[in-house]
């Protein structure tokens, strides 16, 4: 079996919002297939430095992969899920939501349409959101909502999952669901993820490590710890 390369690797790090800096000389290594939980109080840095990994924003020093590469040169292996997921079209259905996200490029190619919905109906059904996807995304609940949005960050099967806040607005019930799901595609498929989110004693059991921004500094810790 290939082995994977890490998922992500600070080299000297320093993370800044305009003049304020974040953290200074961060240097950590995710593994890969890991599931990461980013900790930190609100205006720390937790989305700057999530953005940072998609290439979005550019550290003030030091250097950033992820998969072992520039994190702009393999944005199609990165799944990402904002913590503000702008609402479109309100008439718009999950189904068509995500069918408008899929990046595979077989599009007009004989047997193109089974793919694309060969591929939602996996999405949909590791979020346990297929009864959702034909209602309109203005209907349907916050928690509702959110599931659709992650499965559209499933969509491309990517190796490297970043997720700002997905569990807002989900009952516990299905907080728990998800991150079983989650912590089960680390394990099944190499996929690694990193995720923000408040009230840590959930997500414990599901997690591998704790990254938490305080105090200026990034630091790497044991999530059981």
């Amino acid at each position: 079996m290939t082995e994977l390369p890490d998922a992500l690797t600070l080299h000297d790090v320093t993370l800044a919002h305009g003049s304020r800096v974040l953290f200074a000389q961060a240097n950590l290594t995710l593994p890969a297939g890991s599931f990461t939980v980013l900790d930190g109080a609100n205006g720390h840095g937790k989305t700057t430095l999530l953005r940072t990994l998609l290439g979005l924003h550019r550290p003030q020093q030091g250097r950033i992969e992820v998969l072992g590469r520039n994190p702009a040169a393999i944005r199609g292996q990165i799944g990402y899920m904002p913590q503000d997921r702008r609402l479109p079209a309100p008439q718009m259905t999950g189904h068509a939501l995500l069918a408008a996200s899929w990046r595979g490029t077989s599009f007009g190619l004989p047997g193109w349409g089974g793919k694309l919905n060969a591929r939602i109906g996996a999405a949909l059904t590791l979020t346990g959101a297929e009864a959702l996807a034909r209602q309109p995304l203005s209907q349907l609940s916050g928690g509702e909502r959110q599931r659709l949005f992650l499965a559209e960050a499933l969509l491309d099967s990517p190796s490297f999952l970043v997720l700002d806040e997905p569990l807002s607005g989900m009952d516990t019930q299905w907080q728990t669901r998800i991150l079983s799901m989650l912590h089960k595609r680390c394990r099944d498929t190499g996929m690694s993820v990193l995720m923000s989110c408040h009230g840590l004693d959930a997500v414990r059991p599901y997690a591998d490590h704790l990254l938490r921004i305080s105090d200026h500094k990034l630091e790497l810790h044991d999530a059981a710890l």
